[in-house]
């Protein structure tokens, strides 16, 4: 159980990672989404942001949210619109485990953490429109 959480942790990272690499080819709106999931959660354990940079931050997250449920159907035409919500609810559990078991051992000044958070403020102030590209 350890060991396999330990890969869950590691693959959680490297998504991360690759993320960036990613991002430096081409974005893809679907990993967009994962980082504000996971920026989301890390703020939400480790800072109180004040209520203006949480609504500039959910507004930026439900453009994202849509644009990469509109991906998501597009890439998985045989799946039904609650079966991508539940794969979604999945990516969300495990990100929250790994981010939970990172502050636990390390807490919130860890450098993982300390990225997300600062990934978190970038994204509050997107300037995204809800009619046009994220």
């Amino acid at each position: 159980m350890k060991q396999l959480f330990a890969k869950s942790l590691i693959a959680f990272f490297a998504a991360a990672i690759s993320s960036i690499t990613v991002a430096q080819q081409k974005l893809d709106i679907v990993q967009i989404m994962e980082q504000f999931i996971q920026a989301s959660y890390a703020a939400s354990r480790c800072i109180k942001p004040d209520q203006e940079t949480l609504s500039r931050f959910f507004f930026n997250f439900n453009i994202v949210s849509v644009r990469a449920g509109e991906e998501l159907k597009k890439r998985n035409p045989g799946q039904s619109d609650q079966q991508i919500v539940e794969g979604l609810k999945q990516l969300t559990g495990a990100v929250e485990k790994a981010i939970d078991s990172v502050i636990r051992e390390k807490g919130c000044d860890d450098p993982r953490i300390q990225d997300l958070l600062k990934r978190f403020e970038i994204q509050a102030n997107l300037k995204l429109r809800a009619g046009g590209p994220p």
